[in-house]
């Protein structure tokens, strides 16, 4: 049995003629004929019923057809995805991107993106995680920045940089004098938190249960910049991602003891046609200066 048989049944039940599907297919009636008649015996049945003018599937030959038909489209995948798999990233992409990634990373990147890219056209959406899983299973999305978490072990992720967790508190408040900040120290703070469904959240209050701090946040919010507008007001304390911490007015940011850190990654869909431009994207990200020199500047 081999491809080409499939190619021939799939001919004839089209045209329901044995010469006019030889043509179609470029070889001589006979060779096709022969060749379905080596798959009917392969398979012990009959596909063609060849007792009338116009040839008909028998119900066996109709029920495998759909099968038949099933295979053939999937080899043209097959074939598709071979054929773009090494082909760096072109035309219009849409990227999913976490909040709490999309205004530290894009400033930083997007103009030596584009200039590095040019035969990509990128579209970010901000999306939470549970959002853009969705979004790259419908194809809503082609690819997605953002951290990584559990619920990644059904895509195909590639890591980009990992990012430090900080805590960032008032001027005014006591450990605003520390250098470092252990997890214990915030024991009976306001802890501010992001909303439920940000991942952000869940890995913040991961490592403050693994610690023994209770999280008590009188409020949540649906940004990090609403959150760092509290602090400076000396209304609670919240952690922010590395990126996140530049310069602003009344708030200290200081790094936890022991280091607590993120992994940011680029993650789309296992078969995802271009997953070498993906990877080259994130190869890309990676190596990118300006990003490691903020992820590594002292506070």
């Amino acid at each position: 049995m081999n491809l080409k048989d499939l190619e021939y049944v799939k001919a004839v039940a089209h045209f329901k003629h044995f010469r006019k599907a030889a043509d179609a297919c470029f070889v001589s009636q006979p060779t096709l004929s022969g060749q379905i008649k080596k798959l009917e015996q392969e398979l012990g049945v009959i596909l063609f019923d060849r007792s009338t003018k116009h040839v008909t599937l028998t119900t066996q030959g109709e029920r495998l057809l759909t099968q038949i038909t099933l295979i053939l489209e999937q080899t043209q995948i097959l074939k598709e995805l071979a054929a773009t798999s090494n082909q760096p990233l072109q035309g219009k992409l849409s990227i999913g991107i976490i909040p709490t990634i999309a205004p530290y990373l894009l400033p930083t990147l997007l103009t030596s993106m584009k200039a590095a890219f040019t035969q990509s056209q990128f579209s970010f959406i901000e999306m939470q995680t549970s959002t853009i899983l969705a979004a790259l299973d419908s194809g809503e999305v082609d690819f997605a920045i953002l951290a990584d978490v559990p619920e990644l072990k059904n895509y195909h992720t590639i890591n980009v940089y990992k990012e430090d967790f900080l805590v960032a508190v008032s001027a005014d408040n006591a450990l605003a004098v520390n250098k470092k900040v252990a997890l214990q120290d915030l024991q009976g703070s306001n802890l501010l938190m992001l909303s439920d469904g940000h991942c952000f959240k869940d890995q913040a209050q991961q490592f403050c249960f693994s610690a023994g701090v209770d999280v008590s946040s009188h409020y949540q919010g649906n940004s990090l910049e609403t959150l760092l507008a509290l602090v400076a007001m000396d209304d609670g304390v919240t952690f922010v991602p590395k990126l996140a911490a530049i310069p602003r007015e009344g708030i200290h940011y200081l790094p936890i003891f022991p280091n607590q850190q993120r992994n940011i990654v680029l993650a789309c869909r296992k078969h995802y046609p271009h997953l070498s431009g993906v990877e080259q994207l994130a190869d890309w990200l990676s190596a990118h200066d300006n990003l490691k020199v903020k992820l590594t500047q002292a506070l």
